[in-house]
């Protein structure tokens, strides 16, 4: 049974969490700071302090309850290339997937964003993080590579590195407010399916590939 004051601490976590996705949306990542998430979730200095001890913390969490969705979905993508017949429409599932995660949730999904790629560089937590995901794209490319679908020469880690920085730089931007929706579609397709193109060790798989790149056109 939980008890008064846990129910009350849980209610003032996501006070606080409510407070810093509003401050980075409406005044920038660089605002977000105790003293304000304090007063804008009518909070004590001492509240934020001792339920998550410091910013980077505040970070961390919201930059994991807003994607926890996309890892569902890269998870899924790896159980089906691991278990199923390889098809090149497999990435591109992927991305039908995770569009909607962002599309339809943008006032949870642009701060996370924003907090965890724009803060990445100095904390060790979020690096690990980053690290965790990318690692799983590397797992799922070095399958595709056992089976002989894509080229076995490449630097799979390298590969998994950029694919995973390329697309989210453009989901970054979208959340910035430098492109729109349309952006984001167009221009995440692209960053995905330039690097995979690369990958894939066949003609009509990398035909296939370049179809999608070509029907995007008329998107834009």
């Amino acid at each position: 049974m939980i008890t008064r004051k846990e129910k009350k601490r849980c209610q003032n976590r996501k006070k606080i969490l409510a407070a810093a996705r509003s401050i980075i949306l409406d005044l920038g990542i660089e605002a977000l700071s105790v003293r304000n998430l304090a007063s804008k979730s009518e909070l004590a200095l001492r509240t934020i302090y001792n339920l998550y001890g410091n910013k980077e913390n505040v970070i961390i969490t919201i930059f994991e309850q807003g994607t926890q969705a996309i890892d569902r979905a890269t998870l899924a993508l790896q159980n089906e290339v691991k278990n199923g017949p390889w098809k090149t429409s497999y990435y591109q599932e992927w991305i039908d997937a995770i569009e909607p995660i962002f599309l339809d949730n943008k006032e949870l999904i642009k701060p996370s964003i924003i907090a965890g790629f724009s803060l990445s560089p100095g904390s060790a937590r979020l690096g690990e993080l980053h690290n965790k995901r990318i690692k799983t794209i590397q797992e799922t490319l070095e399958m595709a590579a056992r089976r002989n679908l894509i080229w076995s020469d490449l630097d799979l880690s390298v590969c998994a590195r950029l694919a995973y920085h390329n697309y989210f730089g453009v989901v970054l931007q979208w959340a910035r407010g430098e492109i729109d929706d349309k952006g984001l579609v167009v221009y995440g397709r692209y960053a995905m399916h330039t690097i995979l193109h690369t990958l894939i060790n066949d003609p009509v798989r990398r035909e296939n590939t370049l179809t999608l790149l070509r029907n995007l056109k008329e998107i834009k």
